[in-house]
């Protein structure tokens, strides 16, 4: 068995805070992941750092762990795991392009070729439990099959343990279709022999808001180095907007970076990652068409554009039981 730990992305809708490194129980969650998938692999012991090896360094071929995500943020938030377990950590290539990248950067990091690699999202309180029925289902499947969880019927391809040589050949038919990127990963596994595993309801539950958070036990705002990092990167889009602005003489006009940033991630969530910048761009070209005809000041047909994207996007998020469309594919009734 081969693990893939998932700890990239953005977490727009935690206000740019990595999922990875917030607290439970005095760990991170990455931590907690990684202690729990140690329990099913065998990954022989820490290199003399202590620290989780790079995917071009020393101990990535003996590594069975492969936690992907920012390289030079992962030492710190391993920090507080408690297994003696050797990870090899790697960023998929292009940083922050999906999911399905990350477990394509991760399976080659382990130079996987054979067996079943459990693919984890880090931001699952409940992680260990839910390995555990995963395992437990598939010693009980047909050879070069895997399992996925489903949890209140919704299936979770971020919860399962696939057959390394299926979705070796899922993977590589994805990138050769330049499809990799920013891909659905469910449109990735489509062929890969997979059996349902039903699991408690709540069991998958991940952590994407700060009501997430707060429902599993995490302080509900960032604090210390996370704040700290919060407050910078809203100093950086400010003064992007800004110069943005003066740059096409619009200079005058205020924009909600906050409410824009909501619904590109509303469209990300709702439909597929590409959906957010071309949301944004079409309530922003609307707004601009409105403003200009002189049907209402630009704040008030900003605010109007945006409301209407957010609720047109929150309207395509799949419904229980549903797969969300893959990349290029139009969600249903479009």
């Amino acid at each position: 068995m081969l693990a893939v730990i998932l700890a990239g992305g953005m977490s727009r809708r935690l206000d740019g805070v990595p999922k990875a490194g917030l607290m439970l129980d005095g760990q991170t969650l990455l931590a907690r992941t990684v202690d729990a998938v140690a329990q099913l692999v065998d990954a022989g012991p820490w290199g003399s750092a202590a620290q989780p090896a790079t995917a071009d360094g020393g101990g990535a071929a003996k590594a069975r762990i492969a936690v992907v995500g920012p390289v030079g943020q992962l030492g710190g938030w391993l920090a507080t795991a408690e297994s003696s377990r050797v990870v090899v950590a790697v960023q998929e290539d292009p940083p922050f392009s999906g999911p399905a990248s990350g477990i394509a950067a991760g399976l080659s990091a382990l130079a996987a070729d054979g067996g079943h690699v459990l693919v984890l999202a880090c931001d699952m309180p409940k992680a260990g439990q839910l390995a555990h029925f995963l395992a437990r289902e598939l010693s009980a499947s047909g050879p070069g099959s895997g399992v996925m969880a489903v949890d209140g019927g919704r299936k979770q391809p971020l919860a399962a343990i696939y057959p390394v040589a299926g979705l070796l050949e899922a993977l590589e038919e994805a990138r050769a279709a330049h499809r990799l990127v920013n891909a659905s990963v469910f449109s990735v596994v489509a062929n890969v022999n997979m059996k349902d595993c039903a699991v408690p309801t709540g069991l998958t539950a991940d952590i994407d808001t700060w009501a997430d958070a707060r429902a599993q036990g995490i302080a509900a705002a960032p604090a210390g180095a996370e704040r700290q990092q919060l407050e910078n990167q809203d100093e950086v889009l400010q003064a992007w907007t800004r110069k943005l602005l003066e740059a096409f003489e619009i200079g005058d006009i205020d924009v909600d970076v906050h409410a824009v940033l909501n619904v590109a991630g509303v469209a990300a969530h709702s439909i597929v990652r590409p959906a957010a910048p071309l949301t944004t761009f079409i309530a922003g070209l609307a707004a601009g068409i409105a403003a200009g005809s002189g049907q209402a000041p630009e704040a008030v047909t900003m605010k109007a554009a945006l409301g209407m994207a957010k609720k047109l996007a929150a309207a395509e998020a799949p419904a229980p039981g549903e797969s969300a469309p893959a990349a290029g594919e139009a969600p249903a009734g479009i």
